[in-house]
């Protein structure tokens, strides 16, 4: 972005030269050929200008098609993803095959009983 505002600037820059300079030709004959290849240059800039944010929105509404596609597609994914798990079974290894991963089997163990620690004593200070 940095970029296009310092093209911006000095377009507008070679605008500013062209269009002041033109009372003054008169008086610079030698500058005349300048000023109309100048003059061609910022209309050109501005055609360039144009296109380059013609190009911007054309990105960002792709940018944002794809992300709705994305959106959509994890949707689908998921959806499907909840259907093997209930045909298959939460822990099934067939699930791996269409990349979704089966719960991992978990052993519990059983809490062994443990008596409390005694609280500690205190002492009254004497």
């Amino acid at each position: 972005m940095r970029k296009a505002n310092v093209f911006g600037r000095k377009s507008t820059n070679w605008a500013l030269v062209s269009t002041n300079l033109k009372p003054h030709l008169a008086d610079m004959p030698q500058v005349q050929p300048l000023q109309v290849e100048l003059d061609a240059l910022v209309g050109e800039a501005h055609d360039v200008d144009a296109k380059q944010e013609l190009a911007r929105g054309q990105a960002r509404d792709l940018t944002r098609q794809r992300q709705n596609i994305e959106k959509r597609g994890e949707d689908l994914r998921r959806r499907i993803a909840s259907h093997l798990r209930g045909t298959f079974g939460f822990t099934s290894e067939q699930l791996v095959q269409f990349g979704v991963n089966p719960r991992p089997r978990v052993t519990r163990r059983k809490k062994s009983v443990q008596t409390p620690p005694p609280p500690p004593t205190t002492t009254a200070a004497k």
